[in-house]
């Protein structure tokens, strides 16, 4: 790899995880607050505020200490660790796109992308990284059609919902309270975890190639 993109693939890296951070950090301590808020004891507003900041805070100053072994140790990081960031940031996207699948979807894309430039820097041949990006898509898509799921099904609850599949698919809103709107929400899942499949072993197999590979 050129210096060139290896400068560029480090500041892109960079800007990831300095974002990352604090956002976790922020979104841990204010999540937290709040459910000491709703199902432990009452706490002020300015309290939640307080700790929600203080998450900023704590990231920022995590990202000014190791930020730089971040970026270096990137793509040696253990699996399971990146699997569990992967993971809190699409609870996270959830929340922030409020149900819509956007972020998951996007985080799926990027996820796939890390392994299949993962496998590039350590040079394994077209089998093991085909192997690599079957998984890391299907957990992909899994995620995100999991977590689209229950959210569609109480989506059916509401009319501005009901009122767009009516002028989709032409269904009566009475009759998407039953089995045929389970049966379409399932369906579209089942689309959203094709597409979420396809389009992340793609980004995945891009991100393998860019600089040359040892694909066969």
């Amino acid at each position: 790899m050129n210096d060139r993109l290896g400068r560029l693939e480090s500041a892109i890296i960079g800007i990831f995880a300095g974002i990352a951070c604090p956002l976790l950090t922020f979104v841990a301590f204010w999540w937290t607050a709040a459910m000491v808020h709703m199902y432990v004891f009452s706490i002020p507003v300015g309290v939640i505020i307080a700790a929600a900041l203080s998450g900023l805070v704590v990231g920022c100053l995590l990202d000014v200490a190791f930020l730089r072994r971040w970026i270096d140790g990137f793509y040696s990081a253990n699996v399971w660790v990146m699997t569990v960031v992967y993971l809190a940031l699409c609870v996270v996207a959830v929340a922030f796109f409020m149900g819509l699948p956007v972020g998951t979807f996007s985080l799926g894309i990027v996820a796939c992308a890390y392994i299949g430039r993962r496998e590039h820097h350590r040079q394994v041949d077209g089998e093991r990284v085909a192997s690599a990006l079957r998984k890391s898509a299907l957990l992909a898509a899994s995620t995100t059609a999991a977590a689209a799921l229950p959210i569609g099904i109480f989506a059916l609850n509401e009319p501005d919902v009901l009122r767009l599949l009516e002028g989709h698919f032409g269904l009566a809103g009475t009759s998407l309270h039953g089995s045929v709107g389970l049966m379409l929400i399932g369906l579209l899942c089942f689309l959203l975890f094709a597409m979420q499949y396809w389009c992340s072993r793609a980004a995945g197999y891009v991100a393998f190639r860019i600089g040359g590979s040892n694909a066969q």
